[in-house]
């Protein structure tokens, strides 16, 4: 315990420190908001600092500002902009990214903690959610309307972020990305003004930035979100021995290809190498939008070859599903993660073969000494996600519907927090490099878009959408923040060139 708390004192010493446009910053703050801004060991500052998916986030920022509403946002943003501080901004802190929501003693991290507000319409219709909110309080707010929301698969994690780049749910072979469920967007321009921004009203540019366009137009101070009859769902854990690889490759694909055609059901395989014990571990976490307690879009992996050593699918709320699996989850605290996508047609099962068989075995020769888990999951993106994802006036992404169903291939990578990101980051170049290259010698290309959520710095997210996109996106920061605040001053996460 006291080592813990040491470790915690030395993550926030370097909030004692700070560069003079930032700490200049943080004194014009804590003049005008003391009870808002935090510094060095105050308890609110070490939760705010360390509180990430990954310990590569602990950076330790000059000061913390945690505001409660627009105006106090705004009075940030325009703090900074005259202090020409950098700055961070962090919702959940699930991208494991390390300067994605945080930042050293270089900067100043405002925190969306205070904004947790959480209101629903009168009509029950839609949802206004602060971005301070993690999934998991949404869910238990909705519980007792029998309501939910196209929102994350994970409890933990946080809105923002998760919106902004897009955002796959369970529901999105239903419902499309969480970004296309959304009614209207508040936020914080550069140059302080707050704006509700909706797909009719004069900001309907904005709106349609905000949907996949990830940070680099406004600071977000709330989410109106629609809201979906969902009292309960089918939604368990399915586990499996370590030898079946070739019965869960034929599940993945049988789902990805057949079972997927049934918009309510979603699936989250996973292939796990453990180098602990040497060898792989199977699970699948199993969705479906209703009471069926055996439904045929899951029978590849309820009913299948591969023995079940467990199975927790059952009817119960996103709330209770919540509460079983993020305990576990927390236990990660303190460990770093990363991230890797890849992107393939899902209806080649050879393909899937490749992407598994490489990556297990570069993983059991190459691992750096210290990863806990290196893990593969397959979930789909069906032909309804993409259509229901454009519907509303189109996304920033604008996924190619005539390649579906795409398989993105999400690499996770668990280790111990001294293991170095440049070393995971390695293996990832030479497992992904082995991979690429068997699929080209069995005349197999990758499908060119990658999810921003789930990349690894070293991949170009923004460079697989369209062009006239990206040139879009580019004409309507410049429009909104001609200063380019949220692109230089707040460096972190994924920005446009």
């Amino acid at each position: 315990m006291v080592r813990k708390y040491a470790l915690l004192a030395f993550a926030a010493l370097p909030g004692c420190l700070g560069d003079k446009p930032a700490s200049n910053a943080c004194k014009k703050l804590k003049n005008e908001h003391p009870d808002k801004t935090y510094y060095g060991l105050d308890p609110r500052y070490i939760n705010a600092n360390t509180e990430y998916y990954s310990s590569s986030s602990w950076l330790g920022p000059a000061c913390v500002f945690e505001p409660s509403n627009s105006t106090q946002m705004s009075d940030a943003v325009q703090a900074l902009k005259a202090a020409n501080s950098p700055f961070a901004i962090r919702g959940g802190g699930h991208m494991p990214i390390a300067n994605a929501a945080n930042i050293n003693s270089s900067g100043v991290l405002l925190s969306s903690f205070g904004l947790n507000q959480l209101k629903l319409s009168d009509d029950h219709s839609t949802v206004n959610v602060g971005p301070g909110n993690r999934w998991s309080d949404i869910y238990k707010y909705l519980e007792p309307y029998g309501l939910t929301v196209v929102g994350g698969r994970l409890g933990h994690v946080g809105v923002p972020g998760y919106i902004l780049g897009g955002g796959v749910s369970y529901l999105s072979n239903e419902y499309g990305w969480a970004s296309a469920n959304v009614a209207s967007v508040t936020g914080v321009l550069a140059d302080g003004k707050v704006v509700k921004a909706t797909p009719e009203n004069e900001y309907s540019d904005l709106f349609w930035a905000l949907r996949g366009g990830s940070s680099s137009f406004a600071l977000v101070t709330n989410f109106e979100l629609k809201t979906i009859k969902a009292p309960t769902v089918m939604i368990g854990m399915a586990s499996y021995g370590s030898d079946v690889a070739e019965q869960f490759i034929d599940a993945v694909h049988s789902f990805t290809t057949e079972g997927s055609k049934d918009a309510k059901a979603a699936t989250i395989p996973m292939a796990e190498y453990i180098p602990a014990l040497g060898k792989p571990a199977y699970s699948a976490i199993l969705f479906y939008n209703g009471v069926d307690e055996k439904p045929a879009a899951l029978k590849s992996f309820l009913e299948s070859d591969m023995k079940v050593t467990s199975n927790t699918f059952s009817n119960r709320s996103m709330s209770k599903w919540c509460k079983e699996l993020d305990p576990a989850l927390s236990l990660l605290k303190g460990s770093k993660q990363r991230f890797y996508v890849l992107n393939i047609h899902a209806s080649n099962k050879q393909a899937i073969t490749i992407v598994h068989d490489t990556f297990m075995k570069v993983a059991k020769e190459s691992l750096p000494l210290g990863v806990l888990v290196a893990a593969l999951a397959f979930p789909a993106v069906t032909e309804k996600f993409i259509t229901a994802s454009t519907a509303n006036g189109g996304d920033p992404q604008s996924l190619d519907v005539n390649g579906a169903p795409y398989i993105w291939v999400e690499e996770s990578i668990t280790s111990a927090g001294l293991v170095d990101d440049k070393d995971v980051d390695a293996f990832y170049e030479k497992a992904n490099g082995q991979i690429v290259k068997n699929l080209q010698a069995a005349g197999i290309e990758t499908a060119k878009f990658i999810y921003l959520n789930d990349a690894n710095p070293s991949q170009d997210a923004f460079g697989t959408f369209p062009p006239e996109n990206l040139e879009r996106l580019k004409a309507i920061r410049a429009k909104y923040d001609p200063d380019r605040v949220f692109t230089d001053l707040m460096p972190g996460g994924w920005k446009l060139a």
